[in-house]
């Protein structure tokens, strides 16, 4: 049975994990996309993208210690 949990936690930290670099991704390559014109530079975007970034990454955290108290509270 905790065998199982583990495994339930493990692809809920990879999914989590892959949505986050994938929204970091995507929000980086759209920002980038309104900012070279303007002879702007992919730090500047990835700049840009980091607050959004990182209320994804907290969100996942949260998700992720709701969903870790939920599996190991149930019998």
């Amino acid at each position: 049975m905790v065998e199982e949990k583990q495994k339930k936690l493990r692809l809920v930290t990879y999914w989590l994990f892959s949505s986050v670099m994938i929204v970091f991704a995507a929000v980086t390559a759209y920002i980038y996309l309104w900012v070279a014109p303007m002879s702007g530079t992919i730090w500047q975007a990835i700049g840009a993208a980091l607050p959004i970034t990182l209320v994804v990454a907290v969100a996942a955290a949260i998700l992720y210690a709701v969903y870790y108290f939920l599996i190991y509270k149930k019998n």
